[in-house]
């Protein structure tokens, strides 16, 4: 059973991976309704509904007691099927979009295991939600100051822990059983290595009077250096995660099966997001040398560790968030590990106050860190981000300047891609008053007067496969500098006006990419002149007559070489 209801009135989830997760419903005002509540749960847990995790059931029993008591304040004394379209909606417009999220997916698993909904509830139900999902806020990446902080301290406290473990595996060379050479801290390094931490506490108590004299502070001092603690473990995440920035809940879950050794210093990581599905990185040397430390200094408690042994961070405690094997514990960055970290480390921010430690923010930091020295070729950090989404998350950090800046670029990409979806000039008559009225758009945006339209007609702004209206002033170069481009650049330019003058020169245009074509591949021609062959063919060419392009093709017996490339565009 993925969940089942108990008594005293509670739910008891069993979740994926061993996760046991109680929630009582005993207190609440209103019984029947908790009972239907818990009906609910029970129908909405994985693998027939969304709750899979501890957290997420959390969240789910805090909605659901919430609602009870709510709804019993108001006055409502029945259950589910008592419950009418007025009182949920009325009770749906108090909540915010996530509370609203959960009461629907339980009644829906309520009305598909018991039924009994009012039908006007389950219009409702298979309707839009009421609350619209509110925006959140991006993670905020740490100051260059706050990470530098955190790093030293994750890096000492894990160097400290390391001379520790050391001197405790000496110890415990140089000890022997305690039972019969006596109480000493070398004998009781040997106990716990290899008794392990539960069964070496359960030794020292059967020791009678020898155990009675024992210093608990010994006790813990022995264990502590010999196995790796809650706090060091957490160092160790952390720091994984700063070297990494893979998200929280891949980390958390690693097993020792997601590391697959490629080489003696290369590792490719497996891991889960929770949110899409598998992924897999090739770990940075660093990440690699910081998860073998760990592994060798987790291997002694590993062999303690039973079902937990294949689990990579494992821990000794008093409790944990994940599954427990004797004083093992996995997953060591809960709530109250993070807050012990902070209070012991005494790491602060640039506000002076305990820096926090937050998953979402060291990835979010890992990434902005990493923007801003090396161009690692993808254009989104995600591949299952939209370059908006990874805009408003990614890109929300940068000054008021910066943003002005991107949305310069972002409006002159657009101007270009406008400029290059516009028909091409093509002329056929030298009366300047014609052309005015034939192309007004040349016109207005080139500021054209009587004279510039004659000297265009006439030839005296030719460049080589066209006219050009403002050789001055293109777009591809500042105000007052002769245009630099390329011959071919001239067929997409807003400014370029093509007469049948021009047609021999465009012809040998057309030969070049022909011979360029051959010699590179499909992929490099389409990028670099797929959009200039496409407007010559499609949109420049047709639009002259054939006893034109015949003529054209009789004068153009020049080789290519007449046209005005660099060097390495020379034929060879």
């Amino acid at each position: 059973m993925p969940a089942e209801i108990q008594q005293p009135l509670a739910v008891l989830f069993t979740l994926p991976d061993g996760v046991i997760h109680h929630g009582v419903l005993h207190d609440l005002p209103n019984q029947q309704l908790a009972t239907d509540l818990a009906v609910g749960l029970v129908a909405a847990t994985h693998p027939h509904g969304p709750i899979r995790t501890r957290s997420v059931a959390r969240q789910y029993m805090t909605t659901m007691r919430r609602m009870a008591r709510d709804l019993a304040a108001s006055g409502f004394t029945g259950g589910l099927a008592d419950l009418t379209p007025a009182t949920l909606v009325q009770y749906w417009l108090t909540c915010d979009y996530h509370r609203e999220r959960r009461i629907r997916v339980v009644l829906d698993a309520f009305q598909e295991t018991a039924g009994g909904l009012d039908s006007g509830i389950c219009r409702h139900l298979a309707g839009r939600r009421i609350n619209k999902v509110q925006k959140s806020r991006p993670n905020q990446p740490y100051s260059d100051g706050e990470w530098r902080r955190l790093e030293a301290s994750c890096t000492e406290q894990i160097a400290a822990a390391r001379r520790a473990h050391r001197q405790a595996l000496e110890a415990a060379g140089r000890g022997a059983d305690p039972s019969v050479h006596g109480v000493t801290f070398d004998n009781l390094a040997w106990l716990w290595l290899h008794a392990g931490p539960a069964e070496a506490r359960k030794a020292i108590e059967r020791f009678g009077a020898m155990g009675a004299g024992v210093d608990r502070a010994q006790l813990a001092a022995v264990e502590a250096e010999l196995f790796p603690a809650s706090e060091t473990a957490f160092a160790y995440l952390t720091l994984f995660a700063m070297r990494t920035g893979i998200v929280p809940d891949g980390i958390d879950t690693l097993r020792l099966d997601n590391i697959t050794r490629t080489s003696a210093n290369t590792v490719l990581l497996s891991y889960r997001k929770g949110r899409t599905g598998d992924e897999a990185l090739n770990l940075p040397r660093d990440a690699v040398r910081l998860l073998d430390r760990w592994l060798e200094h987790s291997a002694q408690l590993r062999e303690h560790a039973g079902d937990l042994a294949d689990r990579v961070w494992i821990y000794v405690g008093r409790d944990g968030l994940g599954r427990g094997q004797g004083r093992i514990f996995d997953r060591p960055r809960g709530q109250r590990q993070r807050r012990a970290w902070m209070e012991s480390s005494g790491v602060l921010g640039d506000d002076g106050q305990s820096l926090p430690v937050h998953g979402g923010r060291v990835r979010a930091t890992y990434h902005h860190r990493r923007d801003r020295t090396a161009w690692t070729g993808r254009t989104t950090i995600d591949p299952n981000h939209s370059a908006r989404v990874e805009g408003d998350h990614y890109l929300s950090s940068h000054t008021p300047a910066q943003l002005d800046a991107l949305e310069g670029v972002i409006e002159q990409a657009q101007g270009d891609v406008r400029r290059k979806a516009a028909p091409p000039v093509v002329i056929s008559s030298e009366d300047a008053a014609a052309f005015a009225a034939g192309f007004p758009r040349l016109v207005e945006d080139a500021g054209l007067d009587a004279a510039a339209i004659q000297a265009l007609l006439s030839g005296e702004q030719d460049m080589f496969v066209a006219a050009c209206a403002s050789p001055l002033n293109g777009p591809h170069a500042p105000a007052g500098t002769l245009c630099p481009a390329r011959p071919w650049v001239c067929l997409l330019c807003p400014l370029a006006a093509f007469a049948p003058r021009h047609l021999p020169n465009l012809l040998r245009l057309k030969e070049y990419f022909s011979r360029q074509a051959q010699q590179m591949t499909t992929t490099q021609f389409l990028r670099i002149f797929g959009p200039y062959t496409a407007r010559l063919d499609e949109d420049i060419l047709p639009r002259f007559g054939p006893a034109a392009i015949e003529a054209a093709t009789r004068q153009s017996t020049e080789t290519a070489a007449f046209l005005p490339l660099h060097l390495e565009e020379q034929p060879q």
